[in-house]
């Protein structure tokens, strides 16, 4: 089961431009560092004489701050910018990996592989044990298998809170912890030197 953690979207940047800034005058900071205040269509001529567009920067100063540039090129250098960011910032994904109070060891280590997995790949993972019919009455056997996989997990991630119940499902949760993940890759990376040496 895959739940993805819903990022607040950021409003797209948008500037007034030429005719669009209807101030009666502007401050205008030229491409030397110097600024003036002027009458905005006095501003307008000097950008069309220079082929360029008068692009408002600072709606809600007073008076508003004004450049002059090229407003397709800046348009696209912000654009490039959004998409830059978008790529560092990874969605984080929520992964889920059930188990039964009585999962057998090779069945345990499979699944436990797999969120370790998920984990170095910077997702959170939910655990949950399951209790089918009259197996609610082992309880304490999921505690303790919970128990081993936070052990076995601990290298990678932390948990968040403790275990909880609800109706016939304990769960808990796994946050990938970065400087573990750093620590266990490096060990990994050593580990693999070691046996290709040896």
């Amino acid at each position: 089961m895959r739940k993805k953690r819903s990022t607040p979207q950021k409003p797209k940047l948008t500037y007034r431009v030429n005719e669009q800034i209807r101030v009666p005058e502007v401050r205008v900071v030229f491409k030397d560092g110097s600024q003036q205040i002027m009458k905005t269509g006095e501003a307008r001529k000097i950008a069309d004489q220079e082929g360029l567009d008068l692009i408002e920067v600072q709606p809600t100063s007073q008076p508003p701050v004004c450049k002059m540039d090229n407003y397709g090129k800046l348009q696209y250098k912000l654009d490039k910018k959004e998409k830059d960011r978008k790529k560092k910032t990874k969605q984080t994904e929520l992964k889920e990996l059930r188990f039964h109070p009585n999962t057998d060891k090779h069945d345990f280590d499979f699944k436990a592989a797999h969120l370790e997995e998920f984990l170095r790949k910077g997702n959170r993972v939910r655990a949950t044990v399951v209790f089918l019919g009259r197996s609610i009455i082992y309880k304490d056997k999921g505690f303790e298998l919970i128990e081993r996989l936070t052990e076995r997990l601990s290298t990678v991630s932390n948990p968040e809170g403790q275990p909880r119940f609800e109706g016939k499902r304990l769960y808990v949760y796994f946050e990938p912890d970065k400087k573990k993940i750093e620590a266990f890759e490096r060990q990994l990376a050593k580990r693999k030197r070691e046996e290709e040496n040896s």
